[in-house]
């Protein structure tokens, strides 16, 4: 009798053992595509529903004045539908603009456009990892911070790993931005290649860290180009639940001077 409890409770700690190793492996597999822009190459597993969330403040200084821009709550919603394949639900929250000069001060507010897409993994984790991502942007949110039309955009995520810590990442993308030509039903859409780059390190099992250059150029929108510099931190609370605080700088006159995000990313079983 004494033998049978010896192994039942051997079997036992053997099981809370294999529980323990798994629970400390879990939090490498919790790649979030925030807070930096670069977008990451690995899909959501099948089954499961990933959910990030995000506040950001931006804050820009011309002649014209002070202007200021609140995004939250930032809202991504990423369900996996198979070993390569993710549906895509993002929101960008409450939008809030204040331009501040000597005189006056402007103010506008309303809800953003919502956007649907998916990611397709074309490479597995392994080595380097390849995906393609295709989103539409929805013309359902507040006339005055949203687009008059379905905005579609197309990007290819890269990540390449570099040692057991560390890995470097890059997006390459064409995006349309649609806004009103001057009549009451006339709506004029121009396109934008979009970039990014950015190096993320584990610097120790909860923490983690990146620096990024982002930005867009002109294609068929004629605008200059905007260049953008970032970095931040991400803290795992739990296998599945992770923290993150970043800011950046522009790096030419038509970005913004600067900028700070808060976020929150969590996994669920579906």
């Amino acid at each position: 009798m004494t033998g049978c409890v010896r192994a039942t409770a051997l079997a036992c700690g053997l099981v809370v053992l294999s529980d323990a190793v798994s629970l400390a492996q879990q939090p490498a597999d919790l790649v979030t595509d925030r807070p930096d822009a670069t977008e990451s190459a690995v899909t959501v597993p099948p089954r499961a529903m990933q959910m990030e969330f995000g506040a950001r403040w931006i804050f820009d200084r011309s002649a014209d004045g002070q202007l200021d821009i609140v995004e939250a709550p930032g809202t991504l919603v990423r369900v996996g539908v198979s070993q390569r394949v993710e549906l895509r639900l993002g929101w960008g929250g409450w939008i809030e603009t204040a331009l501040e000069s000597s005189r006056e001060r402007h103010r506008v507010d309303g809800f953003a456009d919502p956007e649907v897409g998916m990611k397709w993994a074309l490479m597995q984790p392994g080595g380097m990892e390849l995906a393609l991502l295709a989103h539409v942007t929805l013309p359902a949110g507040d006339e005055i911070v949203g687009a008059p039309g379905i905005d579609p955009s197309v990007r290819l995520a890269a990540a390449h790993p570099i040692g057991d810590r560390a890995s470097l990442g890059w997006n390459l993308g064409y995006e349309i931005g649609s806004f009103d030509g001057g009549g009451h039903t006339e709506t004029v859409s121009l396109g934008r290649w979009v970039y990014s780059g950015t190096m993320g390190v584990d610097i120790t099992p909860r923490w983690g860290g990146f620096v990024e250059i982002f930005g867009d150029l002109p294609a068929s929108d004629p605008g200059p180009a905007v260049h953008v510099f970032d970095g931040g931190v991400t803290y795992l609370v739990a296998p599945r639940v992770q923290l993150d605080l970043s800011g950046g700088v522009g790096l030419n006159d038509v970005a913004p001077d600067r900028f700070v995000g808060v976020g929150l990313s969590l996994r669920v079983p579906r």
